[in-house]
């Protein structure tokens, strides 16, 4: 029996040697690469086969024990050669028995990389008819589809090794002007190993590209390197400005606002001073750092109203409208967002107005202009959606499902949220992922799918930790103790309403929005008629003050509930009274569902009757279940029941 090992190239089983053995048995077997099981098996030959090194080796060898061998024999050396003399030797011998255009095509195919296109090949070669014949023949591609790949990594670093550095920058060059219309990324990473001026702008357009398809960690090491590169302050500045921007809407909120005051001890002029100062006032927003922010906010509109930047004026009121939101500014809030869209439209940007009117919809709802909002809201999405503004889409829709809520589409707000969450995380948006969870809470909280709505509110948590937002915080620790509530855990819920007043007044983030919602929970939940009375009359004394719509209409709807509980059918119809009065101008199915709803209880509750408020009670009800607020129904069906069984009246409810 003769065994006879052979490479592929240079075989000698060829057709004369295979007819003179004649009819004597043939077996040939081809040998694959090595498994990793056996790859590591062979380095441990040589070195410890858990070292890091060897493990780098067996990685890098790809099942090739030629490689392997002189990878690890290179390894145990100590050498820090990129790649060991030995296999470039092994390859460059390879190179050199190939004929001048062969060789010419493999050293353009390794400036290309592993894997390369025929046609981009044909372009660099400047030879429209080349065919890969001869390196596939050799074993040193291979087909890959329809382009090609180097038969091994090894291979194509050896190779590439080779070239003198003024053939290696013409390359690349070449190649950047190849990808100039089909890829961004990859014209920026060939100008860069051209050693080109132009490769950190290049960079600047492959993260702007990326960002766009929502590849923001992609894209933020596209920026880095850019500014890593850059040998000038003004693509410096530029690259600064997108990488805050990019942490930003990764929700590395302290490290966004670095990246604007470096960009801002870059900035040329007094237009980049603004740029750079409108970024690091985004971050202080969202770190409810609200004073600070509109400090900074003053100072960049003096820089762009000197330099008449539209844009950027767009967009600083934009921002400074956002920041009187939590403040409870709802005017001013209204008036930054209506000087947005008029820039917005002055500058010819859609984007910027499709952005300022989902401003106008957080104003609006600010002002318990529910209707309105609404539209603004879906005109956002509309003229997003239309143009391709994912980011605005993304961070609105969540507010437009909260529109949904106040007009009792509470299913498709619950919809909504579930559709916009998993959009959000896809796309990488932590702050418009946290929205559609709040959202979907708020609409499984309202129709007593407690469970679900607490599973979202955890993850909701989750997401403003990663934020590092004080008053996202808060709101879910409302939220979670609104949940506990309606769950039973009466203690539990009291200990996280609690947490929830304390984050607020504590850190003064929610000044007027948030307290007398909060307030008006914890009337709820306790069992204490001092402290019940206490809460409500501190919650009416802050909406005295100026308080958000937002949180009135909650505030009475939860003060109608607590009073209700306590058979205080006085103070409930007095609170029944201020709600509708509040929503006079723009009533909602929402509000008018619990007015009624308060007004028929009490109704029942001293001692009325007869068929009218029988009718009344079981059209309420109707409306209840219709709109899905199974929580709110118990009360209402047990009045019902009273009345119809011609129980005495005036008795306790619950």
């Amino acid at each position: 029996m003769l065994v006879v090992t052979s490479r592929i190239e240079g075989a000698p089983l060829d057709r004369q040697w295979r007819s003179r053995i004649g009819g004597t048995p043939l077996t040939t077997i081809d040998l694959g690469p090595l498994d990793r099981r056996e790859s590591l098996l062979f380095a441990s030959e040589f070195i410890g086969a858990t070292q890091g090194v060897a493990l780098a080796c067996v990685e890098r060898a790809d099942g090739n024990p030629l490689f392997l061998e002189q990878l690890l024999r290179n390894a145990r050396e100590g050498s820090e050669e990129t790649l060991p003399g030995s296999i470039r030797s092994l390859v460059l011998a390879r190179m050199d028995r190939l004929p001048p255009t062969e060789q010419q095509a493999l050293q353009a195919a390794s400036a290309i990389g592993q894997r390369f296109d025929l046609d981009m090949l044909r372009y660099l070669l400047r030879a429209p008819t080349y065919t890969c014949e001869g390196l596939v023949r050799n074993a040193l591609v291979r087909p890959d589809g329809e382009a090609y790949l180097f038969g091994h990594a090894l291979i194509q670093e050896g190779v590439y090794g080779s070239l003198l550095k003024a053939r290696r920058v013409a390359l690349h060059r070449e190649a950047a002007v190849w990808f100039e219309d089909r890829d961004p990324v990859l014209r920026a990473q060939h100008l860069d190993r051209a050693e080109d001026a132009f490769a950190a702008q290049a960079y600047f357009y492959a993260a702007q590209s990326q960002k766009s398809y929502y590849q923001h960690e992609r894209a933020l090491q596209l920026a880095e390197r850019g500014l890593a590169i850059a040998d000038n302050n003004h693509d410096r500045h530029a690259l600064a400005c997108l990488r805050g921007d990019l942490l930003q809407d990764l929700g590395a909120t302290p490290r966004a606002i670095e990246a604007f005051q470096q960009a801002l001890t870059l900035a040329p002029d007094d237009a980049g001073r603004c740029r750079a100062w409108i970024g690091v006032a985004a971050g202080l927003q969202v770190s409810d750092k609200l004073d600070k922010a509109l400090e900074v906010l003053d100072k960049a509109q003096e820089a762009g109203e000197s330099q008449d930047m539209v844009a950027e004026l767009a967009r600083l009121h934009y921002l400074r409208g956002n920041v009187y939101w939590p403040l409870g500014r709802s005017q001013e809030c209204r008036e930054e967002h209506e000087l947005s869209l008029a820039y917005a439209r002055r500058a010819g940007s859609i984007e910027a107005e499709a952005r300022a009117l989902g401003g106008l919809a957080d104003a609006a709802f600010l002002l318990g202009r529910m209707r309105t909002g609404f539209s603004h809201g879906i005109r956002c999405i509309e003229l997003a959606r239309r143009h391709g503004f994912g980011r605005i889409e993304l961070a609105n829709n969540p507010l437009v499902g909260c529109f949904q809520i106040y007009l009792s589409q509470l299913r498709e707000a619950l919809e909504r949220g579930t559709e916009a969450a998993v959009t959000a995380e896809r796309a990488g948006n932590t702050r418009a992922w946290l929205g559609a969870e709040i959202l979907s809470y708020w609409a499984c909280s309202e129709m007593g799918e407690f469970d679900q709505g607490l599973a979202h509110i955890r993850e909701a948590d989750r997401l403003a930790q990663r934020l590092g937002s004080r008053r996202f915080d808060a709101l879910t620790r409302e939220f979670e103790g609104r949940i506990l509530h309606g769950q039973g855990h009466h203690c539990e819920a009291m200990t996280k309403l609690r947490g929830a007043l304390e984050i607020i007044r504590s850190a003064a983030v929610w000044r007027n929005p948030g307290p007398p919602r909060v307030i008006a929970a914890l009337a709820v939940v306790t069992a204490d008629s001092t402290e019940r009375q206490r809460l409500l009359d501190e919650g009416e004394a802050i909406i005295r003050s100026g308080s958000g719509a937002h949180s009135q209409l909650y505030f009475y709807r939860d003060a109608m509930e607590a009073t209700l509980a306590a058979s205080d059918w006085a103070e409930a119809l007095r609170y029944a009274q201020a709600l509708e009065e509040y929503t006079h101008e723009e009533p909602l199915p929402w509000s008018d569902l619990f007015i009624a709803r308060a007004r028929l209880l009490a109704a029942v509750g001293i001692g009325q009757g007869g068929d009218a408020l029988c009718r009344a009670l079981t059209d309420n009800l109707a409306e209840i279940d219709r709109v899905g607020l199974r929580p709110f129904r118990a009360r209402v069906a047990r009045a019902l029941k009273h009345l119809q069984q011609g129980k005495p009246t005036g008795e306790v409810l619950d």
